[in-house]
């Protein structure tokens, strides 16, 4: 992911979107990914069939997308029929699969308190993250002043960010990119 910075340098935003209304306007955005977070796997060939016409980065979010299991043939099946370029999980073993099947895996961690910090320390430490996204967004900050000596792989602020400035401050405290579904902020 690292390899991808020149790319978010202009532009720090990954779009998030949750159906096919979003897919149009983030289409037509300025981002360079796209995060499909809805939907099911009868409308997902469709939509990765857009994005990829498009020439944007995809990534599944294995989580949210209905009729996909969470294990690692789910995993699999994206990578033998190229169907995304990475996905994002809170479950370990899929990121780890996605990494073995040549594709980006990014860990989703919900920065709720101190537990979750120590929570996180361990993900990275055992998990080894293509990517980490922290939420809610607005709390990466905290998290990278804490384990920054620590954090081997870029973080992604995802959820509660509404502003230009905001991008700008997390972008200056470090942070690699913005998750957002917040379509005002897919544009520069």
């Amino acid at each position: 992911m690292r390899h991808l910075k020149k790319y978010f340098k202009e532009h720090p935003v990954i779009a998030s979107i949750r159906n096919e209304e979003d897919l149009h306007q983030a289409i037509k955005s300025d981002v360079i990914a796209i995060v499909v977070m809805g939907g099911s796997i009868l409308n997902l060939d469709n939509m990765v069939s857009k994005i990829k016409e498009s020439d944007k980065l995809i990534f599944i979010h294995l989580d949210l997308v209905r009729g996909f299991a969470r294990d690692i043939q789910a995993v699999q099946f994206l990578a033998i029929n190229e169907l995304c370029d990475g996905i994002i999980s809170t479950k370990g073993q899929l990121v780890q699969e996605a990494i073995k099947e040549d594709l980006i895996g990014i860990q989703r961690l919900f920065l709720l308190d101190s537990d979750a910090l120590k929570t996180g320390k361990n993900m990275l430490a055992n998990n080894k993250p293509t990517a980490l996204e922290v939420l809610p967004g607005i709390a990466a900050h905290y998290f990278l002043d804490r384990l920054n000596d620590e954090i081997k792989c870029p973080v992604i602020a995802g959820g509660l960010i509404r502003t230009k400035e905001e991008i700008d401050n997390l972008i200056a405290k470090g942070v690699f990119a913005i998750s957002t579904g917040k379509k005002e902020l897919w544009f520069k």
